[in-house]
């Protein structure tokens, strides 16, 4: 089933990832976009915005809008949120007829994308929906040289009223590390669930690759390295104004 937990799985989606810091993380985001961010507006767009973790802590100081590949995770989205529009699509092809001051594509969403090839369709999509002196920024997934499979990984949560355990064994073809999650949900009250074959392959781009696609579609990029421990490292570029 590829894609579960994004779908099947987006239920339970919010306590998997219950360790990530996503408020001290958007602090930091903020941060980066008083200091970046030459436009005067305060239009915010989170492309695969997921269940709203970090739109949450944007829309009381921006206009917020989010769009996601799927449908389950904007219904989870939807419960959290009071302000911010939601809206499904594509992160290549969307197309919202509207500029915004800041984009966001965070949590190594945009490894999803098949190959270079997208990436530059993307990123021309990015820019296409920023204004002038508006800025992007990108959290990317691993590059080539730092994914290597050491075998075999577990992971757990538990509360008294839900368990949840996935196991994979990650490898690497080409460009793309292959995850393929097998899952078992108890929840309260409910049967047991067993989810195999939830199959991820997530492109491998290179620092180089980010930075021309930025480079081609208009965008000034650079690199930040992780700020401090447990926190990811970004791409932030910024679109000259015009």
């Amino acid at each position: 089933m590829k894609h579960a937990l994004y779908r099947r799985l987006a239920p339970y989606y919010d306590a998997i990832y219950s360790r990530k810091d996503y408020k001290g993380e958007s602090s930091l985001l903020k941060k980066l976009i008083r200091q970046n961010k030459q436009s005067q507006g305060k239009n915010l767009l989170e492309v695969a915005c997921g269940t709203g973790r970090y739109l949450e802590h944007f829309e009381k100081r921006f206009s917020c809008t989010g769009i996601d590949l799927n449908a389950a995770m904007l219904r989870m989205a939807k419960q959290r949120l009071a302000k911010t529009t939601l809206l499904q699509g594509d992160m290549r092809t969307f197309d919202l007829g509207a500029q915004f001051d800041v984009v966001l594509c965070l949590f190594s969403s945009i490894a999803n994308l098949n190959n270079y090839r997208e990436l530059r369709q993307t990123m021309k999509n990015f820019a296409h929906h920023l204004k002038p002196g508006g800025v992007l920024i990108l959290g990317p997934w691993l590059h080539p040289g730092e994914f290597n499979p050491s075998g075999p990984r577990l992971f757990t949560y538990d509360s008294p009223r839900l368990k949840v355990a996935r196991v994979d064994n990650p490898k690497r073809k080409g460009n793309k590390g292959i995850l393929d999650f097998h899952w078992l949900i108890a929840e309260a009250g409910k049967p047991v669930q067993y989810i195999a074959h939830d199959s991820h392959e997530l492109a491998l781009f290179s620092d180089r690759q980010y930075l021309d696609a930025m480079r081609l579609a208009g965008l000034q990029g650079r690199f930040l390295k992780a700020a401090k421990p447990g926190t990811d490292p970004l791409y932030i570029a910024t679109r000259s104004r015009e």
